[in-house]
């Protein structure tokens, strides 16, 4: 590939795109693709050091944008930037829809407000496709009972997660920002299937 592919996993609260990014990335390398798998807040320790702030401490809440808009810039250029110009498949768990629904919608800053943002954070560098993992809000929240990793956000109540579900339907629907929205209510083993044939059909059109 003259260039890399660039895919971003969205959805809500344990959907299993960690996982899913997980067993991706070795089924590719299986076939012979070089795949980075990283995340958002993070991938490089500046931006870990980063997500430390935004899941652990209490920020308003265009503190907490500033802060995931700051990791972005600095895992894009460090991280995702040069894997593409390598030629490399990047898959990313959440990239910049996730800050348009979480802050931009459920934190009810605007979503245009936040999409002009990161404009100018990603600065033309984008997915080439957003693969949003859908489930209910009331399964997202079933699944985090008794999980040991929670963070600040998981923490949130039933109604600003159900902004977070509703906010990546409506994204979907219109339609602006090359996404394709897949159930998560499946079993693990069929979306990850479901996950990698869209992935490899992808990179085999490019």
């Amino acid at each position: 590939m003259a260039k890399g592919i660039f895919i971003a996993l969205e959805g809500g609260e344990a959907t299993g795109k960690t996982t899913t990014a997980k067993v991706v990335k070795e089924r590719l390398e299986a076939l012979g693709y070089e795949v980075v798998v990283t995340r958002e807040p993070g991938g490089i320790p500046s931006a870990e050091a980063i997500r430390e702030n935004i899941m652990n401490f209490p920020v308003d809440a265009r503190t907490e944008l500033l802060l995931y808009l700051s990791a972005r810039r600095e895992h894009l250029v460090s991280k995702v930037i040069p894997a593409l110009e390598a030629g490399k498949i990047v898959i990313t768990d959440r990239f910049y829809i996730s800050s348009l629904v979480y802050q931009g919608y459920a934190r009810g800053i605007g979503i245009d407000t936040v999409r002009e943002l990161n404009d100018f954070v990603c600065n033309g560098v984008y997915p080439d496709l957003n693969i949003i993992i859908d489930i209910p809000v009331e399964v997202s929240m079933e699944r985090k009972q008794g999980v040991d990793d929670i963070n600040r956000l998981d923490l949130e109540g039933y109604e600003f997660h159900k902004k977070v579900e509703e906010a990546y339907r409506m994204i979907h629907a219109e339609g602006k920002d090359n996404t394709l929205m897949l159930d998560g209510t499946k079993d693990m083993d069929t979306m990850i299937d479901e996950v990698f044939s869209v992935v490899k059909g992808k990179i085999d059109r490019a």
